[in-house]
């Protein structure tokens, strides 16, 4: 279930990531997709600043130039699409029948009447 509510939060996030780069778009007049690193900053610029300092100062700044870099530079939008759809694909039920519940659950086998004769 969890799994499923983070898949759902990481494809909002991706709808959220393409109307950005389409506003983008049409204000800029080309078309980019936003990388991580863009907007992590826009959202919290103090935060992504600390992260950066403290991977910089561990190991001569190995961590921030050898992952977080690549990792910040990838597209947004796909990133979000392709982790929502991993996580509701993890999240999914296998083999277990729905339970009856009141809200949204499954109805009973109706029973047949006999024809009078």
């Amino acid at each position: 279930m969890l799994l499923r509510v983070l898949g759902w939060v990481s494809l909002t996030l991706a709808v959220a990531a393409i109307v950005s780069d389409c506003l983008a778009w049409l204000s800029e007049g080309a078309f980019h997709l936003m990388p991580l690193g863009d907007l992590w900053s826009r959202l919290d610029f103090g935060s992504f600043h600390r992260v950066q300092r403290a991977l910089q100062a561990t190991l001569d700044g190995k961590p921030w130039s050898l992952v977080a870099l690549p990792v910040l530079s990838l597209p947004a939008l796909p990133v979000f699409a392709v982790a929502g759809v991993l996580l509701i694909w993890l999240g999914r039920r296998t083999g277990r029948v729905a339970e009856p519940r009141f809200v949204g659950g499954s109805r009973p086998p109706r029973r047949r009447r006999r024809p009078l004769s």
